[in-house]
């Protein structure tokens, strides 16, 4: 069977169904998005459940000339690195539509869905794309319905607001597909035919100033998705003017597209190109988690706070995979899931919040803890995760990242630091000001607040994840080590990196070095 082409189609499917439907069905919209979102999960667990831990390249491939004269093809499938961003994706999508179903616009609710949707099945084909050419479609085809969602259904402020995302989005990807385009043809000298499958295109030999160039077309995208500072500046009005499901859906999941992007494709496929990009992108991400921090520090609202705060989290990320070091690289891939799922539960609480009281500001509320224990312990709990406190989902990550970060860079994991001391000091304070002190923006004391058993539907699950990966983290962070290691093996040959750190050999360099066992040269 199939399977990754019917995990795309699915949503996709269910897309095309609920903009079909009349504009008064709204009972048979919530019906088809949640039975299509449960499907989809269902689907995915499938995948994970066919999935070989062991496989250093895609798995489960499905392929099918597309446009063969152009090199072009519809070629999925999953591996270490993007069979957990699948997981995230559906699991998210899945309590996301849970919510958006409990609170519909009141107007075309059944299309409100269907964009949902849409740009579930474009992520879902973003991480599982083989051809670069169909990993820019993706790319693309996720932007109209996140837009559009904006456009439509956002705040006051959502018509500038949803220009600025397009506009900021449209500049990298023009580049990217350049890029693309280019990697291709400059390729067709060592694959002898026009391709643009990754799997071709690991291994050809660039050049120093080639793979640089191409690199950096491809970075420019993945720092605006990201975002990395300084291409963060769609974000605050985005984050603010979306509906609060969409603001969940671009933090927890969207922003993975570019850091899955740096490792899936950057990295691998431009090692000769990686070592004169370390230092800035590096740089950009140090700044990135300091002034992330320090505007979460100071935000009036909930949402600009856990919005600033991806910023700083991304820029961990980012900087684990740019140093080149395979525990910093699994950390990477580890704090991927780790924030899709910390940010997803911290903005259902700012929706919860923020629907009881009637504001997002942290310095109008206060107290609401005595009438909201349950939603208090939950918050509690989100906010030790965010704090990446040892015993916690966020700890391992966070630590695989800087030890990896420090052997290769001391200054780097030093400046990092930062972050870590600053998380604590906005989180706790969006917690305090909050749930603590005197009783403000409330007239019964917080009740009004109080989790409720529909609120735990989509709440709960999150924390329950958290829990199995602070209890388990290698349940995750095993089945990413083969092709984490294959990843950025081809970046620390380039780089010349002692023979001790490098936990798989590349199918050329393995041949090259007359080596039949890609693993058992490892000393």
């Amino acid at each position: 069977m199939p399977w990754v082409s019917i995990l795309i189609l699915v949503p996709l499917v269910a897309s095309v169904v609920l903009m079909l439907l009349p504009a008064t069905e709204r009972r048979l919209a919530r019906a088809v998005a949640l039975v299509a979102s449960f499907l989809t999960l269902a689907v995915s667990i499938v995948v994970l459940s066919l999935f070989d831990d062991q496989a250093t390249v895609l798995s489960q491939v499905d392929h099918l000339d597309w446009i063969p004269a152009a090199g072009v093809s519809w070629d999925v499938g999953v591996d270490g690195i993007s069979i957990w961003l699948v997981m995230l994706t559906t699991v998210i999508f899945t309590l996301g539509i849970i919510a958006a179903c409990q609170h519909l616009p009141r107007e075309r609710a059944s299309v409100f869905l269907g964009l949902i949707m849409m740009a579930q099945a474009g992520l879902l084909g973003l991480f599982t794309a083989g051809d670069l050419v169909l990993f820019y479609v993706f790319w693309e085809f996720m932007l109209i319905p996140f837009a559009l969602l904006i456009w439509n259904w956002g705040g006051a402020e959502r018509r500038s607001a949803g220009l600025i995302f397009v506009v900021y989005t449209m500049v990298g990807s023009l580049l990217m597909l350049v890029a693309i385009v280019a990697t291709g043809i400059l390729a067709m000298d060592h694959t002898g035919e026009l391709s643009f499958l990754m799997r071709d295109l690991a291994g050809v030999p660039f050049g120093e100033a080639t793979a640089t160039v191409l690199l950096a077309g491809f970075l420019l995208a993945f720092a605006i998705k990201i975002p990395l500072w300084p291409f963060h500046g769609w974000l605050p009005r985005v984050y603010s003017q979306a509906p609060i499901v969409v603001t969940i859906l671009l933090a927890a999941v969207m922003s993975k597209a570019g850091v899955y992007g740096l490792l899936r494709v950057g990295v691998p496929i431009f090692p000769e190109g990686v070592g004169n990009l370390i230092i800035p992108v590096a740089i950009l991400a140090l700044i990135g988690i300091a002034y992330g921090s320090l505007l979460a520090w100071r935000a009036p609202t909930m949402r600009l706070l856990v919005g600033y705060s991806s910023v700083a989290h991304l820029g961990f990320i980012v900087l684990g995979i740019i140093v080149i070091d395979r525990m910093a690289a699994q950390g990477a891939v580890l704090q991927m899931i780790n924030h899709g799922i910390v940010a997803a539960a911290a903005f259902v609480i700012v929706m919860i919040l923020a629907r009881g009281t009637g504001t997002e500001d942290i310095d109008r509320l206060g107290g609401l803890a005595k009438g909201a224990p349950r939603l208090a312990v939950a918050f509690l709990f989100v906010t030790m995760a965010a704090l990446a406190l040892p015993g916690s989902n966020a700890f391992v990550g966070e630590f695989f990242i800087l030890g990896g970060v420090f052997d290769q860079y001391a200054w780097m994991a030093v400046i990092a630091m930062i972050g870590v001391i600053y998380a604590a000091v906005y989180m706790l304070r969006m917690y305090q000001g909050t749930m603590n002190g005197p009783p403000r923006g409330v007239q019964d004391g917080g009740r009004a607040v109080e989790m409720t058993g529909r609120d735990a539907i989509v709440l709960v699950p999150l924390i329950l994840v958290m829990v199995w990966i602070a209890v388990w983290p290698n349940s995750i962070v095993a089945p990413t080590r083969a092709s984490t290691d294959l990843a950025v093996a081809p970046a620390q040959i380039a780089l010349d990196r002692p023979i001790d750190q490098i936990g798989v050999l590349p199918d050329r360099a393995a041949a090259e070095l007359g080596v039949d066992d890609q693993k058992a040269w490892i000393p």
